[in-house]
C-alpha cells in the first residue's frame, strides 16, 4: 500500500500567484484612493486658505478676520461643492453650481494676488489691486450665496436642471447689467461735475423708471415706449461713460444727446408716472374690480335679504303648525 509524503513539495503557478496579488493590489488601490484624495483636497484647502489669510494680514487684518477671510472663499467654496455634487433639490443646484463657477476663479484671484505681493513682482500691479479689493470686499461677498441659496430652497423643485441654470442666468444677467448701467449712470454725472448724491439720486430714478415700464410692458403702449425710451437713455449713458473712461471719443453728438436726457430724466420719470395713471388703472387695481364684479351680479338672482324667508313651523309636541 503506497505510502504519503508528510511533507510534500508545494507546488506554485507562477501566472495565478501574480493575478492574485495583481487583484489584491487593486483592492488596495480602490480603498486608498479615496482617502488619498480627500488627504490631497484637504491639504490645497488648507494651502488657499493660508495664502488669503496671509493677504489679509498683509491688508491689516486682524486675527479673526484672517480666519473668517479664509472660512469666506475656501469655506464658502466646499459648501458650494457640496450642494452641487450631494444636493437633491433640482434650484439650489443650478444656483450652487452658478455660484461655484465664479467663487473658483474669486479664489485663485487672492491666491494669486498674494502670491504677486509676496514675491514683489512690479509686472502684476493690476493682479494685486484686483485681489486687494476683493479680499476688502469678502464679508459682502459672503453674502450673497448664503442669502439667495435660502432663497432657492423655496423654489419647487421642477427637475431640470437645464431649465433652472437658465432661469438663473438670465436673472444674474439682468442684474449685471442694472448695476453695470447705475454706476455707468452714476459715473456720467459725477463726469460732469455734478454732486455724487445728485448723480446717486438720478440713477435711481432712471433705473427704476425703466423696471417700472419693464415690469408693465405688454399691458399698454405707454409702458412699451417707456420702456424704449428709458433702455434708449440707458444704454446712450453707458456708451457716453465708456467712451469718457477709454478715451474714446469718436461720436461728439453723443455727449449732448447724453447730456440732454440725463438731465430730464426726473421730469420723465414724473411724466411716466402721471401719464401711467391717466390711460388706465393698475393692474391690482383692475383685479380687484373683476373679483368684485361677479359678487355684483349675484343678489340679482338671489332672494331679497329685506323679506324672510319661508320656513316650515314645527310645534313641541311633534305636528306641524298652522298653515
Amino acid at each position: 500500500m503506497p505510502t504519503q509524503n508528510p511533507n510534500p513539495t508545494p507546488s506554485y503557478d507562477g501566472p495565478a500567484a501574480g493575478r492574485r496579488i495583481a487583484r489584491h493590489l487593486m483592492h488596495a488601490a480602490y480603498i486608498a484612493a479615496p482617502v488619498l484624495a480627500a488627504i490631497a483636497a484637504l491639504l490645497v484647502t488648507a494651502n488657499a486658505g493660508a495664502t488669503i489669510a496671509r493677504l489679509l494680514a498683509r491688508l491689516g487684518a486682524d486675527p479673526i478676520g484672517q480666519a473668517l477671510g479664509g472660512a469666506s472663499t475656501v469655506g464658502v467654496l466646499g459648501l458650494l461643492l457640496a450642494v452641487t455634487l450631494l444636493g437633491q433639490h433640482t434650484p439650489t443646484r443650478a444656483l450652487s453650481l452658478i455660484y461655484l463657477v465664479a467663487w473658483l476663479p474669486l479664489t485663485i484671484a487672492l491666491s494669486a494676488a498674494e502670491a504677486a505681493l509676496a514675491s514683489g513682482l512690479a509686472a502684476l500691479p493690476a493682479l494685486a489691486s484686483i485681489g486687494q479689493t476683493l479680499a476688502t470686499s469678502l464679508a459682502g461677498l459672503a453674502l450673497l450665496p448664503c442669502c439667495t441659496l435660502a432663497v432657492a430652497s423655496r423654489r419647487a423643485d421642477s427637475g431640470d436642471l437645464r431649465g433652472e441654470l437658465g432661469h438663473y442666468l438670465s436673472g444674474a444677467q439682468k442684474l449685471v447689467l442694472l448695476a453695470a448701467t447705475a454706476g455707468a449712470s452714476v459715473a456720467f454725472g459725477l463726469s460732469r461735475g455734478m454732486p455724487a448724491e445728485v448723480a446717486a439720486f438720478t440713477a435711481i430714478v432712471l433705473e427704476v423708471s425703466f423696471l417700472l415700464a419693464l415690469a408693465r410692458a405688454g399691458q399698454h403702449p405707454l409702458h412699451s415706449w417707456a420702456l424704449a425710451a428709458f433702455g434708449a437713455v440707458l444704454a446712450v449713458v453707458s456708451v457716453e461713460t465708456l467712451s469718457v473712461l477709454s478715451g474714446l471719443r469718436t461720436l461728439a453728438a453723443l455727449a449732448v444727446i447724453g447730456e440732454t436726457a440725463y438731465l430730464l430724466t426726473p421730469a420723465a420719470g414724473l411724466a411716466y408716472i402721471v401719464a401711467s395713471q391717466l390711460v388706465g388703472q393698475p393692474a391690482s387695481t383692475r383685479a380687484r374690480t373683476r373679483a368684485v364684479q361677479p359678487q355684483a351680479a349675484q343678489p340679482e338672482t338671489q332672494p331679497d335679504a329685506d323679506q324672510p324667508e319661508t320656513q316650515p313651523a314645527y310645534s313641541l309636541n311633534g305636528h306641524g303648525g298652522p298653515k
